[in-house]
């Protein structure tokens, strides 16, 4: 059914309008019912007008708001500082070029991994999951012939042809020198120790996440003397999102001499401050007509015995166990103990 009024069918429309013949309210009920029935002719188009639709609670469908900018960071450091690691590995001046982080879906993430494929799989902790860094398959064979003393220039034939093991320990090598380096870049944020697994080729083996879930990808080029490769980092989100707030921080001081000087400064101003120390030497539950008949000569019997220990109570919260006595005259209490803290 084809819903678009010719010019002719529009004037007439308009003009009836104009004239009276045809409300607005009618037209506008009129506008509606053609945008539904469009809508439910659609190919593809399955829920109308006030049909109920399903939504999944698990799903990680959902809008991902604001930035990480500690994320690109991390990233940048790792990139400033595996430079110079692969360069003294390589025997060659590299360059790595960071990209911008992305988040996208699993399944997304492994339908573009070619086979073979270069899977390298580490770990966070104590962060939950695994992530993985993926090398480009054809970078792979040009830092082994690098390695190896050769140019890095000639070309390879990636399809149908598995890594040897020579290949795999060489390139683990460096996956290991790349993951010991996320590791440090990762210290000023979040200390965690990134722990290099396993190797696998075939992306099947590498289940880091769900193929519905959402993973971030740090995507960065490497060069090694005008021969250009990619580089991936890939985790889950849900790896980060339990400290998703100290990523979206703009800034994070480096811990040194600085931080000792202020930890210090702040303990010597909180030893000089002034506390209220009270000794409770027993309670009692009264009415108030027992209180307005006491008289002189009434004995009051508390909750404690005379020879139990007092508590302490600093800023009214019991700290710790006295005995009460007398020094040089005056009143006095004697620590013997810590008080029991209630939740413990």
């Amino acid at each position: 059914m084809n819903q678009v009024l010719s010019q002719s069918e529009v004037d007439a429309l308009l003009e009836a309008v104009s004239s009276g013949e045809i409300e607005d309210d009618m037209l506008d009920e009129a506008a509606l019912g053609s945008i539904e029935g469009s809508v439910a002719q659609t190919p593809g188009a399955t829920h109308k007008r006030g049909e109920v639709r399903n939504y999944d609670l698990t799903s990680q469908d959902r809008i991902f708001r604001g930035k990480m900018p500690m994320l690109d960071v991390i990233h940048e450091k790792f990139c400033r500082d595996f430079r110079g690691i692969l360069s003294m590995d390589l025997g060659r001046i590299a360059d790595i070029e960071q990209h911008e982080s992305r988040l996208i879906k699993c399944q997304e993430f492994l339908n573009s991994l070619p086979l073979p494929s270069c899977l390298s799989v580490f770990k966070m902790s104590p962060l939950p999951g695994n992530g993985v860094v993926v090398v480009d398959s054809q970078f792979v064979f040009t830092i082994v012939d690098i390695f190896c003393g050769g140019s890095g220039k000639s070309a390879y034939r990636v399809e149908g042809r598995d890594f040897s093991s020579i290949e795999l320990g060489i390139l683990k090598r460096i996956v290991v020198s790349a993951v010991k380096e996320f590791g440090k870049a990762w210290r000023p944020v979040f200390p965690c120790d990134v722990e290099f697994l396993r190797t696998e080729i075939n992306p099947q083996f590498v289940s880091i996440a769900h193929p519905n879930e959402v993973v971030v990808c740090l995507s960065s080029t490497v060069d090694v003397e005008g021969v250009t490769g990619r580089m991936k980092i890939v985790f889950p989100y849900s790896t980060i999102e339990p400290i998703r707030e100290r990523l979206s921080n703009t800034f994070v001081g480096e811990k040194g001499e600085l931080d000792r000087m202020w930890k210090n400064e702040v303990r010597n101003h909180l030893c000089d401050t002034s506390v209220e120390l009270k000794a409770v030497m027993g309670q009692i539950q009264m009415s108030i007509g027992d209180v307005l008949n006491m008289k002189v000569g009434d004995v009051l019997t508390t909750d404690r015995f005379s020879d139990a220990p007092l508590d302490l109570l600093v800023e009214n919260k019991v700290k710790y166990k006295v005995e009460s006595g007398v020094v040089r005259g005056y009143k006095a209490l004697q620590v013997m103990k810590k008080a029991p803290q209630r939740g413990r």
